[in-house]
C-alpha cells in the first residue's frame, strides 16, 4: 500500500471515493442483470389463464354425482328443464393427491350435496371434497328423474399430440403444473386416481383443447398415463364428446 492508496474503515460514515463509486456501478449492473432476468422468466411463462384454488372458503353444490368413468358432479344451471341440458359438470377429487372414488362410492346417479374446495381453470370446474362432504339428497324440484345429457357422440379415431398432466395441479394454482419438473408430483396425483388430461397446444403454447383420458375401453386409467406425464405423447384413439366434456378412449401411446 502506499499513502494514495484508499483504505475504508468500518466505522467512518464516508466510504473513500473510488471505492464508493466502484460499489454504486457494481450494484446498479446486478439491477440491470436482475431486471432483465425478471422480463425475460416472464416472456418464458407459459401463456394460460391462472388456476383458481378456493383454498379454506368450502362452498356446497347440489346436483346428480356420476362415478364413471371418474367422479363427477352435474349441477343444474338456472332454467334447466327436463328438455334442456344446462348444466356444470365438477370434476370431483379428494383432499391431497387423491381421486375422489372411495368418497362416492355407491352414489352413482343419486341426487347429492357436496361440499369441498372449488378448483378451476380455462373453462373446467373441478371440486375437492371434504371427507364428510357428501349427502344424499332429493332431486332438483324442476328436474324429476335425472339431468338430461346429449347422448355421447363419436367424432371418430384421431391422433393427437400433448402433454399429459394431473387435472387437480393443472386446473389449481400449481406452478409450474407442467413438464419435467412438476412429473414426480403429476405421477403420484395420478396414482391416487386424480384424472388425467391431454393438453394440445398450438405453436404459440396455449392450450387449445383438454381431453379427459380413459382406456380404449372407456374405463379410468390413471394407472396408465401415470409414467407419461410431463412430455410430450402422440395418442391415438376414438374421441368422444359427452355433454361438455371431451373424451379419448386411447388405443395406442406413442412417445416421440
Amino acid at each position: 500500500m502506499t499513502d494514495l492508496d484508499p483504505f475504508y474503515v468500518g466505522y467512518h460514515s464516508m466510504a473513500p471515493t473510488a471505492i464508493g463509486r466502484g460499489v454504486r456501478v457494481t450494484v446498479a449492473l446486478l439491477a440491470l442483470l436482475g431486471l432483465g432476468y425478471g422480463v425475460t422468466l416472464s416472456l418464458s411463462m407459459n401463456p394460460e389463464g391462472p388456476g383458481v384454488f378456493e383454498y379454506g372458503h368450502p362452498r356446497t353444490l347440489h346436483g346428480q354425482l356420476r362415478e364413471f368413468p371418474y367422479p363427477s358432479l352435474l349441477v343444474p344451471g338456472p332454467g334447466l328443464t327436463d328438455r334442456k341440458a344446462a348444466y356444470t359438470r365438477y370434476l370431483l377429487v379428494a383432499a391431497g393427491k387423491h381421486g375422489a372414488q372411495a368418497l362416492t362410492a355407491g352414489h352413482d346417479g343419486a341426487w347429492v350435496e357436496l361440499t369441498g374446495t372449488r378448483i378451476a381453470r380455462a373453462g373446467r370446474e373441478m371440486l375437492e371434497l371434504a371427507p364428510d362432504g357428501l349427502l344424499e339428497t332429493p332431486p332438483a324440484p324442476n328436474v324429476r328423474q335425472g339431468i338430461p345429457i346429449s347422448p355421447p357422440v363419436s367424432l371418430g379415431v384421431a391422433t393427437l399430440t400433448g402433454e399429459i398432466v394431473d387435472s387437480k395441479c393443472w386446473l389449481g394454482v400449481m406452478k409450474p403444473a407442467t413438464r419435467g419438473v412438476h412429473r414426480g408430483c403429476a405421477s403420484r396425483c395420478l396414482s391416487g386416481g386424480i384424472p388425467p388430461l391431454l393438453l394440445v397446444r398450438d405453436t404459440s403454447g396455449a392450450t387449445t383443447a383438454q381431453l379427459l383420458l380413459v382406456g380404449a375401453d372407456g374405463r379410468a386409467a390413471h394407472e396408465r398415463f401415470k409414467a407419461l406425464v410431463g412430455r410430450d405423447v402422440q395418442l391415438t384413439g376414438e374421441v368422444i364428446r359427452e355433454g361438455d366434456l371431451l373424451v379419448m378412449r386411447v388405443a395406442t401411446v406413442v412417445e416421440p
